[in-house]
């Protein structure tokens, strides 16, 4: 790993965020210190989080086939296998040392939130790195190790667990310096703190609903008790017109110039145009641009590059100027709830199973997401009240939740672990599929070449077919 003074060389260079008090001031270099402060660290660990969670995205929701390519047909949507060098660099090189300056810096002033709120994203974090790679170095990474042995996954998840019960105990502690501008995600509320972290465990959780969905239902429930309760306290990173979305400046911009990048599949647009659910959801003009004079909504067939009318543009609520990075939103958590309740009822992939809290979860789900990208409460009550959408209680399957959970997960990489966990909802196999696969699913990203080269022993020991299952889809 680098040395501190290099990161903090190197985010100097790279974090352009002068002129804005939500962001760190390059007036003030931290490179001329002999060590940085907490209030020096936690913004660049934050704005790293936000490089590596885009970056996981943005090729996990290519493989979940909400996003394609825009043109050509040799993208990573027909499931060509790609590292995410840049995910793997953001996590190892730039945030994993900074949150772990902060905790031993933390410890040792006395600041308990500062401690508190780098567990809570050295847990998210780590999370990104697993479902993308599965084993991946923890124990092991720090700026001194350029050869860590990786940990298992089930290890990670142990680890992501235990780190976030620490994170809720450092941040119920009172006294010691706590965050305010420097907190580019809450404003130094450890109290949104403590609720994102009992969101990650319910998060965390349910992604091992495979081994033993009861318990990770019961787990997912009991930690939603005190997670998030409303769009008001969504993980994510704001931009503005000098701090610019990732969406926006490298795939919106790009987009509108010709230099066509992804846009998003027929996969997707059609559950949104009426075609699938024979119902058309308003988000539909809210989240997706029509391309100059078209009219109807379609998308690239994955893995074709072909065939669509519709851009991922500025115009597009997750990618415009002023748009925020979201990273976990509260309607996750709906969605969580419903698909833990209904798992509990007895409900299993092919048949119905809820109770009235788990139907008025997925309802939650729908609608928190829908007010958060601006749909009138009339086009809401329409939408939930339609046949395709209002199943009832009794008659909800896993297919209503996890569907609807596609859509409100837009462009958030790890609705990929939803899809995986259920078979990809048997969507249709990409055009010109990664023939490697032998007619399976891509199932995990490759080591980057970099850490080939570096950390050739701990590669070979971890590394597995792209068609194999990650331990977490296992029973």
């Amino acid at each position: 790993m680098k040395s501190l003074k290099q990161i903090l060389t190197m985010c100097a260079a790279m974090l352009f965020l002068a002129g804005c008090d939500q962001f760190l001031d390059i007036n003030v270099d931290p490179t001329l210190k002999a060590e940085a402060s907490l209030q020096e660290l936690l913004p660049t660990a934050q704005f790293y989080t936000g490089e590596a969670s885009f970056q996981q995205a943005y090729v996990a929701c290519q493989y979940a086939q909400q996003l394609g390519n825009a043109i050509g047909a040799n993208g990573i949507d027909t499931y060509a296998e790609t590292d995410n060098t840049l995910g793997w660099t953001n996590t190892y090189l730039y945030v994993v040392p900074q949150l772990n300056a902060i905790i031993q810096k933390g410890t040792s002033e006395n600041a308990p939130a500062y401690v508190g709120i780098a567990k809570v994203l050295m847990a998210y974090n780590l999370g990104l790195a697993t479902v993308s790679w599965e084993n991946v170095p923890f124990s092991q990474a720090d700026q001194k190790n350029f050869t860590p042995a990786y940990d298992t996954q089930q290890q990670i998840y142990e680890s992501m667990q235990r780190l976030l019960d620490e994170a809720v105990t450092e941040l119920g502690k009172t006294g010691g310096a706590k965050p305010v501008a420097d907190d580019l995600i809450y404003g130094g509320d450890v109290s949104k703190w403590t609720k994102l972290a009992y969101s990650l465990k319910a998060r965390y959780a349910m992604h091992l609903s495979k081994k033993n969905p009861q318990a990770a239902a019961q787990a997912a429930l009991d930690a939603l008790e005190k997670g998030m309760t409303g769009n008001e306290d969504d993980f994510q990173l704001q931009y503005n017109s000098k701090n610019l979305n990732p969406w926006y400046s490298r795939v919106a911009i790009p987009n509108t110039t010709s230099n066509l990048s992804v846009t998003f599949t027929n996969t997707f647009v059609d559950l949104m145009n009426g075609e699938k659910q024979g119902v058309v959801d308003p988000r539909l003009p809210k989240v997706i641009s029509l391309k100059g004079s078209q009219t109807v909504y379609a998308g690239v067939v994955p893995g074709s590059g072909s065939g669509s009318t519709v851009d991922l543009t500025a115009a597009s609520w997750h990618s415009g100027i002023n748009s925020p990075l979201v990273m976990m939103p509260y309607a996750e958590l709906a969605a969580i709830e419903a698909e833990a309740r209904f798992l509990l009822n007895g409900g299993t992939e092919i048949s119905a199973g809820t109770t009235a809290s788990g139907y008025g979860a997925y309802l939650e789900m729908i609608t928190a997401n829908m007010r958060k990208v601006g749909v009138s409460n009339a086009d809401i009550a329409t939408y939930i009240a339609s046949s395709p959408v209002n199943a009832g209680a009794g008659k909800l399957t896993l297919k209503h939740i996890i569907t609807e959970k596609f859509k409100a997960m837009l462009l958030i990489g790890d609705i990929w672990t939803d899809i995986r966990k259920y078979n990809y909802l048997d969507f249709p196999m990409p055009t010109n599929v990664n023939p490697d696969l032998q007619g399976n699913r891509i199932q995990r990203m490759r080591y980057p070449d970099s850490e080939i080269t570096r950390n050739s022993k701990s590669v070979e020991a971890n590394q597995k077919d792209p068609a194999v299952p990650m331990w977490l889809f296992t029973k």
